[in-house]
């Protein structure tokens, strides 16, 4: 009986599929043998009194025609299909009531089509919203392009740079997916109104539809290995002629050096570039340069704390760079940026760490170090001077060996970066899953010149096993990088260099002298997993380059100051023993290590308290003052001087 019902309950199911497969004809067929079943069953009644005289008094059960067979027909087909023009013929002639239901059926046909539209018509706008193909109606928005994981910095960024910012995003992921990530990363906590696009930014007919020519700022994020979709997105742009009125901010995002000079040519001079192996590698090499130097940076590119700012102080024009760094209480003046037309067009240019008699001319803006605009400048009595200044110093140099961890792409950046850093010869190390013939082959098809002051040497192996070590001197390590190593989709990147730190934490915990330890994070919010594994500088890298994208499409001016900042040769953020600049155990304020600053043609920025866990302090209150020991460091913005 059992398999008798299952096997029914199929066949039903079946004949049911069926009919909505065959649509109209097999819908129809279904409904008609809906209404006939349910008024055959509804017929039924007669036995069970629907006729009695309980019931006689009842309206709506007619008994004018026979009381049997055609007014239970009737009084059933009336409930299955609550047809009101139908009841009221009730009586008429065999015509009339064969109209009267065809008019009712065809009336529900009508609404029935009515309801349909509205439904299809709203849930299609919905699906529409929800697959991101609707039109952008925006002005003077920020036009994001593309995705990855730096995008939750940028919009980080933007919030803070300019709280209730529009931002359009068109990616090529489905929206659903988008808003969650968006939701996981809490970025629906941010001040800021977020649009989604679902889309291909390098297609012409997408870019309009996100009002890509109303735009005040696009930045284009580099969502592929070879950068083929962001430079095909580059050419769009800049082939562009029907900007709304200024074109926005361009600024792009390429992931490998290799593919910069390419990038360069699309771009056609009216984008801004940035190669963000290029820029981590020249972050991570200065930070095996200066330990500390990772956390300056992490402050300076965070969306809170001090960053780089560029504002005209009227006050300041004709005053000279040594009186101005005295006036200005709550901010550091690191150099001037200013407008110069060449080929008649008008580009930003900026000079740092500029000479202390070097007076501000009118055109000229002031680029500070501070925690926000505006920024007014008194004018100070005297210049002051300190007693306990003192003179000579050292320079940072990139230590004799270095093992790095792990394989990259910007592996070959980060390597012509120490060779450019390093005069007196430095060994590196590469210990990865790399086979030695292909690393050693991978290294050589991007190298135009052998490296002048690099010993390489390679070394295969699983880095999270005790193994891979075997034969290893750590002692002879001075410095020790963990690279973000994405070289397996399978294995979370930022969890795998967790597992290789935890192996070096347990074979350095026996080493007298620990080595410098730096790590390369994708993912800020994995930050507070490392503590207590030794690392010394982590250097989150998605937060670094989705700064500078962020920072240079809301202000312009700051492209060439970072361009600056990280170019090998130019000038660099430093960290110096403290000893080199005042006296140890004195009182020494602020304005001690200003004044010490511009005696060496450095300028002082903050400092490195070892007292304090190593706590970095940006541009610190002036009217506080601390014994410095021989471990803590000053912070300037100094010359790059290499050994």
């Amino acid at each position: 009986m059992h398999k008798l019902f299952t096997k029914l309950q199929e066949n039903i199911r079946y004949l049911i599929d069926q009919a909505f497969v065959r649509k109209f004809v097999g819908q129809s067929l279904l409904f008609i043998t809906l209404v006939v079943t349910a008024t055959l069953i509804g017929m039924s009644a007669v036995f069970f009194g629907l006729f009695s005289e309980e019931n006689s008094h009842i309206s709506s059960i007619p008994h004018g025609i026979d009381a049997g067979f055609w007014d239970s027909l009737w009084w059933s087909l009336n409930q299955v299909m609550r047809l009101p023009g139908f009841a009221r013929a009730y009586g008429a002639t065999i015509p009339v009531v064969m109209y009267s239901l065809f008019l009712s059926l065809m009336g529900l046909v009508v609404f029935s089509v009515l309801i349909s539209l509205i439904n299809n018509t709203m849930r299609s706008r919905i699906e529409a919203l929800r697959k991101g193909d609707t039109q952008v109606l925006e002005r003077n928005h920020v036009l994001l392009l593309g995705w990855s994981n730096k995008i939750f910095s940028v919009l980080r960024q933007l919030a803070r740079l300019q709280p209730g910012v529009k931002v359009v995003i068109l990616a090529p992921r489905d929206i659903d997916t988008m808003q969650e990530q968006l939701r996981v990363a809490g970025i629906q906590r941010e001040d800021i109104k977020i649009i989604l696009r679902s889309g291909t930014p390098s297609n012409h007919g997408e870019l309009d539809r996100v009002a890509v020519n109303k735009a005040s700022g696009v930045i284009v994020l580099a969502t592929d290995a070879d950068d083929s979709e962001t430079i095909k997105t580059v050419m769009l742009l800049t082939s562009r002629q029907d900007w709304d009125s200024e074109p926005p901010v361009l600024t792009t995002e390429i992931a490998l050096e290799r593919n910069y000079e390419l990038a360069s040519i699309a771009a056609r001079n009216r984008l801004h570039i940035i190669s963000s192996s290029r820029i981590i590698s020249k972050v991570i090499v200065q930070t095996v340069r200066n330990p500390g130097l990772a956390d300056v940076y992490s402050e300076i590119y965070a969306p809170s704390g001090n960053s780089i700012f560029v504002q005209s102080i009227p006050d300041c024009v004709d005053r000279p760079m040594a009186e101005i760094a005295y006036g200005l209480t709550n901010a550091i003046p690191i150099g001037i940026a200013w407008d110069e037309r060449r080929d008649n067009v008008v580009r930003h240019a900026a000079g740092l760490n500029l000479e202390p008699e070097y007076e501000i001319a009118e055109d000229e803006q002031l680029v500070l170090l501070a925690r926000g605009l505006p920024i007014t400048c008194s004018r100070p009595d005297r210049l002051p001077t300190s007693h306990i200044y003192r003179e000579g110093g050292s320079v940072p140099h990139v230590p004799g060996q270095v093992l790095l961890i792990g394989w990259t792409d910007m592996l070959h950046d980060i390597l012509q970066e120490l060779d450019a850093h390093s005069l007196s010869g430095t060994e590196v190390t590469i210990l990865s899953e790399t086979s030695t013939e292909q690393a050693e082959q991978q290294i050589t098809v991007h190298q135009t010149n052998s490296f002048k002051n690099l010993a390489l040497s390679f070394r295969e192996g699983d880095a999270v096993t005790q193994i891979a070590y075997t034969g290893f001197d750590m002692t002879s390590f001075q410095s020790i990088v963990v690279l973000a190593d994405q070289t397996d989709d399978q294995v979370d990147a930022d969890t795998r260099t967790l597992r290789i730190l935890l192996r070096l934490s347990d074979l350095l915990k026996s080493l007298e002298t620990q080595p410098h330890t730096v790590a390369e994070l994708l993912d800020e919010n994995n930050r507070a997993l490392f503590a207590g594994l030794g690392v010394d500088d982590i250097v989150v890298s998605s937060e670094v380059v989705s700064a500078q994208l962020a920072q240079i499409a809301r202000q312009e001016v700051l492209a060439p100051i970072y361009r600056e900042l990280l170019s090998a040769g130019g000038v660099e953020i430093s960290l110096r023993p403290a000893g080199d600049y005042v006296q140890l155990d004195a009182d020494c304020c602020f304005n001690d290590l200003i004044y010490a600053g511009q005696q060496k043609m450095e300028i002082a920025l903050g400092l490195r308290l070892v007292q304090q866990g190593g706590k970095v302090l940006l541009n610190p209150p002036r009217n506080i003052s601390w014994r410095l020991g021989e471990n803590d460091k000053v912070i300037v913005l100094a010359q790059q001087v290499y050994q």
